[in-house]
């Protein structure tokens, strides 16, 4: 089993990841960039309230999980979303200026309930001149009676430059994480992020 280096760039750089070599693309984002991106053109259309949801800049998965429209329709994935634009930016401005404070402070405004399972902050990057504060959490969401419970890492940095922030999410099934091998996997996607 091989991986692949992905990545995204962001405005002061680019940030970099390992995925499993068979994973994809993630079709459905595409078409909703897409779809966004063509809604942004057309200045008669009323803004709706999906324009403003935050898309991923990037999202990769096992693929054949399609649904009947061919769109990628898996609840095992990773994404990476980098918020470009912000001016002096720290990890220590996120909650109290510590991992779980910073972890419990992002996991209060998802919509559904979620439960914090650790919260870590170490330094990543290319080289030691490149390390970089990261705060990386695990954590449940409760999906209710109709889907299973999801279990995702979050792994969140700020540019050196202070104007980007970017957050890798790898997220599965909760009960898939304790197969043998999957867990492992995903903890080395989330593992591999760094900013370079």
């Amino acid at each position: 089993r091989g991986t692949n280096l992905a990545g995204m760039p962001s405005g002061s750089g680019k940030c970099s990841f390992l995925i499993p070599k068979d994973w994809v693309a993630d079709t459905g984002l595409a078409l909703a960039q897409a779809q966004r991106q063509s809604k942004a053109l057309d200045y008669s259309m009323a803004s709706s309230a999906q324009s403003k949801s935050v898309l991923p800049d990037a999202a990769y998965g096992p693929p054949g999980r399609l649904d009947s429209q061919g769109l990628s329709n898996g609840d095992t994935n990773v994404s990476v979303i980098v918020n470009n634009g912000v001016r002096n930016f720290r990890l220590a401005s996120l909650g109290n200026g510590d991992a779980i404070s910073a972890a419990e402070a992002m996991l209060a405004s998802r919509p559904r309930p979620t439960s914090l399972v650790t919260a870590v902050e170490e330094l990543r990057g290319r080289d030691d001149a490149t390390l970089l504060p990261v705060y990386q959490f695990e954590y449940t969401v409760d999906r209710g009676e109709k889907a299973k419970q999801l279990r995702a890492i979050s792994v969140v940095a700020g540019s050196a430059g202070g104007d980007a922030f970017v957050t890798l999410t790898v997220v599965s099934p909760d009960e898939e994480w304790e197969k043998p091998g999957v867990g492992e996997k995903l903890r080395k996607i989330a593992q591999s992020f760094k900013l370079v």
